[in-house]
């Protein structure tokens, strides 16, 4: 007589109950207490307890793996957070660096001047439609600076002071017409007046007075002579002014003409000196007693 379906039900779970005791029973005896049946269990069994170790151990690679995965990857955000902290605070102690040398750089030419100067931070700037600076305005005003004081940085010439208000004041630039500099090319001597063009594209001026016969050649340095300006401005001698790039020699005529191209950038200043006292005058006594008794007794004698 055939089992129903019930009684089928019943003997598959026993025996699925059974099956592991069996194969517990089986591996747990010691060796010599194995009989038949539980060495063909053992075999039936290898190969099964063989492929669950595999499943197992792949399954707990595959999570260790992720795991350290998502913690490398939490490990990697915050390095990559903490390497952008410290790129930003090196480029913030650079900037600070940068600074600290500009404004040593400044007080170091302001010590060394015989000039008396004040410092002045540029706090605006006009600019032409081709983005060139045409004037600036500083953080000094009145009874510190007054007009046409000349205003210089330790790499030469920037201009004078134009407008005072309140406490500020707009700057002239060196290269604006407005502007006229005595000036001596370096390398030769020659004095010239500096003018400026007022280019909107280029910082540049131009030489005028400059004598024809002299040999000026593109290149050539052009310094502040020490002179008085025709505007009541005198800067402290040698200070560069810029550097000759043009030269136009007329056939006639005594004078020739040259453009110079202004030393500063004006696009990057941000720090500047005024001059308020100019350097004494050079010393132009007459000759000594000793001196005019070494002077020759006959012939032509300078006076």
């Amino acid at each position: 007589m055939l089992l129903s379906r019930r009684a089928k039900e019943i003997v598959l779970s026993i025996l699925l109950l059974a099956l592991p005791v069996v194969f517990l029973f089986a591996n747990i005896k010691k060796p010599h207490q194995l009989n038949a049946l539980d060495r063909v269990v053992l075999r039936i069994s290898a190969p099964v307890q063989y492929l669950s170790y595999m499943i197992y151990v792949r399954a707990q690679n595959v999570w260790l793996n992720y795991i350290y995965l998502v913690n490398l990857k939490k490990e990697n955000d915050q390095l990559r957070m903490e390497n952008g902290v410290l790129k930003a605070n090196n480029s913030i102690l650079e900037i600070w660096a940068q600074r600290g040398r500009e404004v040593e750089k400044i007080l170091g030419f302001k010590e060394a001047s015989p000039s008396e100067m004040i410092a002045a931070r540029v706090v605006s700037k006009s600019l032409s439609p081709y983005y060139r600076v045409l004037r600036m305005k500083i953080d000094r005003g009145a009874g510190k600076i007054k007009i046409n004081d000349p205003v210089v940085t330790p790499e030469g010439v920037v201009g004078k002071v134009h407008r005072l208000y309140g406490s500020y004041a707009d700057i002239l630039l060196s290269v604006d017409p407005r502007v006229k500099i005595p000036v001596v090319v370096k390398r030769t001597g020659t004095e010239a007046l500096l003018v400026g063009l007022g280019d909107e594209k280029k910082y540049t001026a131009k030489l005028t007075y400059l004598r024809r016969e002299e040999e000026i050649k593109p290149g050539d340095i052009v310094v502040t002579s020490g002179m008085g300006g025709l505007q009541g401005t005198r800067y402290p001698a040698d200070l560069p002014v810029g550097r000759v790039t043009t030269v136009y020699k007329k056939q006639f005529g005594k004078f020739q003409s040259a453009v110079v191209e202004a030393t500063v950038d004006f696009s990057k200043l941000d720090k500047l000196l005024i001059v308020v006292t100019p350097p004494p005058p050079q010393d132009s006594t007459p000759p000594t007693i000793e001196r005019e008794k070494s002077l020759p007794r006959v012939g032509l004698r300078p006076y």
